[in-house]
């Protein structure tokens, strides 16, 4: 079943704050604004935490994670599935987000002007975030980790935590959260993935370019986001980023054959392969594959499904759509809808589509990959060229607790700036307040809101 938004929502304002060099831009409905209002009371009463690999804030975080992790041991040599376990949807409750502050010894090669600007542009997101729900920073300890507290010196509901880290994709080289029901209490563990960095060793194998060349204290990292809270590790025996899976909550996935049957991911397990694992592991009954990802969204990653679809709640997703016919990315679109038109959920439901249309193509300019340090390539970083199109989607955003923050592109891409806000806030519904951020700076490196956010699940 397929539903199409027509109808715009009033919009009554556009709020615009500054950063140092930098405009942030949330453009909320009229029923956010006395919400907004009263976070921003709530936030002023808070105490702010200021959190460092001391003893005494390895207990603060701790401390919130109680909630959520299992009150007795947990034996994470079986399979998730066969304890029950499986990986709830992003609309469900929070702990709050992690981020990943980019700054680092890569940032040079991996964005322009040393990160400076990518970083403003993150500190936008985690802002906005904060207005629903916690957000967890981390950053390399020492300079990077001081001037991320810097930054958010009047942000009471951003914390910043000292764990080394190459760059800030979090969401891919960040766990997954898996939950169980047990007693009437929700009980909290999370999947570590063998991440590799969207399959650097065997792109570099192939010839192929990889995204960095060293990517281990992003893997590190991934686990120490559960294990420093408290929280059962499961370690996944398959390559995977967190950007190319999307649940429902309710035993169903959607992933892109594009991404997932990469030669240089786990060619060794072949399709059915990562089908079980994944099942094994987020407690699945049912996976739907998509064909391919955004166009432009093959430098790096190759077609994560968070550009292309993602579930609005369980029996409803969203999809990136594009009327052009003469677009490339219109027949992307329109050979995924056919596959989500013509399956079912795990539960047996018909899925209702939501169309949200895709900005116009968006290329990176002269000036904005002159920018990135001119050695990049030499070294082992993924080009960054101009003229190349960019995975420029509505679709890679985060849903917080009653938020979602969607990307905003500004220029040619005002108008479906627009429409995106209004679509995915009638497709949530009244208990959500949909809010946009400006995050070109974060598409300059082939991804987006969703890409560097990870939600931290909630227990009982």
């Amino acid at each position: 079943m397929e539903t199409t938004m027509t109808q715009r929502s009033s919009f009554v304002a556009t709020l615009s704050a500054k950063t140092a060099g930098a405009g942030r831009v949330l453009l909320l409905p009229k029923a956010a604004l006395s919400s907004a209002k009263r976070a921003k009371s709530t936030r002023a009463s808070r105490a702010r935490l200021s959190v460092s690999l001391s003893a005494a804030s390895v207990n603060a975080s701790a401390a919130v994670a109680e909630r959520a992790a299992p009150a007795a041991p947990v034996d994470t040599s079986k399979k998730p599935k066969e304890l029950g376990f499986t990986m709830p949807g992003e609309f469900e409750p929070h702990v709050g987000c992690w981020m990943g502050w980019p700054e680092s010894d890569d940032s040079q090669y991996l964005w322009r002007e040393g990160g400076e600007p990518a970083r403003q542009a993150y500190a936008n997101v985690a802002r906005a975030i904060s207005q629903f729900e916690p957000l967890f920073m981390i950053a390399n300890p020492g300079e990077a980790a001081a001037n991320a507290r810097n930054a958010f010196k009047n942000d009471e509901n951003v914390t910043v935590v000292e764990i080394p880290i190459n760059d800030g994709w979090t969401r891919d080289w960040g766990p997954s959260c898996i939950a169980r029901d047990v007693d009437g209490k929700r009980e909290v563990a999370g999947v570590h993935w063998d991440y590799d960095c969207y399959g650097a060793p065997g792109k570099i194998a192939q010839g192929r370019p990889a995204m960095m060349p060293d990517f281990q204290k992003d893997y590190e990292a991934g686990r120490r986001l559960l294990s420093d809270n408290g929280l059962p590790v499961f370690e996944a025996p398959i390559h995977l980023e967190g950007g190319s899976i999307h649940s429902d909550g309710q035993g169903t996935m959607v992933v892109t054959e594009e991404c997932l049957l990469d030669p240089s991911r786990n060619p060794e397990l072949g399709r059915e392969g990562i089908e079980q694992v994944l099942k094994d592991y987020l407690g699945l009954d049912k996976i739907i594959w998509l064909w391919r990802g955004m166009e432009g969204d093959t430098e790096v990653v190759n077609g994560h499904v968070d550009n292309m679809c993602c579930f609005i709640r369980p029996g409803v997703v969203a999809l990136a759509w594009s009327d052009n016919e003469d677009d490339p990315q219109h027949e992307v679109g329109k050979r995924n809808l056919e596959i989500l038109n013509a399956t079912t959920d795990a539960r047996g439901r018909k899925l209702e589509v939501v169309k949200v249309h895709c900005p116009p193509p968006l290329f990176r300019t002269y000036k904005e990959a002159e920018g990135v340090h001119p050695d990049h390539i030499k070294k082992g970083y993924c080009p960054r060229l101009p003229g190349v199109r960019m995975p420029a989607t509505y679709i890679n955003h985060y849903a917080a607790n009653g938020g979602v923050v969607v990307p905003q592109f500004g220029g040619t891409a005002a108008e479906t700036d627009m429409m995106a806000i209004e679509t995915l806030q009638e497709a949530y519904g009244p208990d959500y307040k949909v809010v946009g951020v400006r995050s070109r700076e974060v598409l300059l490196n082939a991804g987006n809101i969703h890409c560097i956010t990870q939600q931290w699940v909630k227990g009982c």
